[in-house]
């Protein structure tokens, strides 16, 4: 199973394209839809398939296709 952080990094990641100040962009965006970020990064925050879909339904939404995780 994916992770909440490996789903997380790789959203920003790909949103960011090596740009950090496009990733600190993309965590805040991702802080307003009620996701805490710096929990999930630190691994404070548990895995959970609740938090596992809200993550998922954020990457469709950022045009994120995480089927692309496997081969990166």
């Amino acid at each position: 199973m994916i992770t909440n952080k490996q789903i997380l990094n790789f959203i920003i990641k790909e949103k960011a394209a090596g740009n950090t100040f496009q990733e600190l962009n993309i965590q805040m965006k991702i802080l307003m839809k009620g996701i805490n970020v710096k929990g999930i990064l630190d691994g404070k925050i548990p895995d959970n398939p609740a938090l596992n879909d809200k993550l998922k339904e954020i990457a469709e939404e950022f045009e994120v296709d995480l089927d692309n995780m496997k081969t990166k």
